[in-house]
């Protein structure tokens, strides 16, 4: 089933108990079936708390991350897997289903040289445990590519299918987000395609992390190829409005991105609601 979502960058930077008061009862007012936690430190949210607003507002969290500097998975595997595991326990208490984002590695973190096959060798390692333990909790893991800006290792869907490959678990997916794939691949509906049924998350993010409907990106494209593909997965618009602190210098968001959190959900998911709708991915 194909749900709409959003990422708590939203509504905040931090995913503390006032966060969540604001903005799950906000998302189901505007009909979104998930929030998106940045789930940067695991042991400051309150899952009791954060889990009964979920069910009482009918709305499911999905988790997301990129690694902390002493656990980035191609320098110290261990400490990835030790850092996943407690992320991993939290979104299952949490009620997710989804852990995803570069859990791959450090958003920010760059060697200033391609890839190496260590690197992804470190990575699997680490990420095959955490793909079981997902698993053992009926969790799906995902991939995100992201910019050049961002990560050196996985910046297209070809090369996070090639880890997922690496991997070898049944229940890691691929995660694509239209703002990296804006810079980085050569088009929107070719790997979408590439990706087949792989693909089951992806951020509706705009060329400039704005308003989606303002920008360069090719939604239609976009929306073509999904229905092409018979996506069911999560659509989650992804608008920068509060930074999280942890990623701020990594991201370089040094401007208001929209005016506010309401100009994107009143303008910006009414547009893309209207495309899911058009292209058949969701019911009117």
């Amino acid at each position: 089933m194909v749900r709409l979502g959003a990422h708590c960058s939203l509504w905040t930077g931090s995913w503390t108990r006032e966060a969540a008061e604001t903005a799950v009862p906000e998302a189901a007012k505007y009909g979104l079936q998930v929030v998106e936690i940045a789930l940067l430190n695991p042991d400051a949210v309150d899952v009791p708390h954060s889990k009964a607003l979920f069910e009482a507002h009918g709305v499911a969290p999905t988790c997301s991350l990129g690694l902390p500097g002493h656990a980035i998975a191609p320098l110290y595997p261990a400490e990835a897997t030790r850092f996943l595991e407690k992320v991993v326990d939290t979104a299952a208490a949490l009620g997710a289903r989804v852990v995803t984002g570069v859990t791959y590695s450090g958003i920010g973190y760059k060697t200033g040289k391609p890839p190496q096959e260590a690197e992804y060798e470190a990575i699997a390692s680490a990420l095959r445990l955490i793909a079981r333990r997902c698993a053992d909790q009926g969790i799906t893991l995902g991939l995100e590519p992201c910019n050049r800006y961002e990560t050196h290792l996985v910046n297209t869907a070809a090369q996070a299918l090639a880890l997922i490959q690496r991997i070898g678990e049944p229940n890691v997916m691929l995660h694509l987000d239209t703002y990296h794939m804006n810079i980085e691949e050569k088009g929107f509906a070719e790997p979408i395609e590439q990706a087949g049924r792989a693909l089951q998350y992806i951020h509706l993010s705009e060329s400039d992390r704005g308003v989606p409907g303002t920008g360069t990106v090719d939604w239609e494209q976009i929306f073509r190829a999904l229905a092409g593909i018979g996506f069911q997965g999560d659509l989650v618009l992804e608008s920068f409005i509060v930074t999280p602190p942890e990623i701020v210098e990594a991201l370089c968001i040094w401007r208001p991105v929209a005016k506010s959190r309401e100009d994107v959900l009143d303008l910006g998911l009414s547009y893309l609601r209207d495309k899911a709708v058009a292209s058949g991915l969701i019911a009117a």
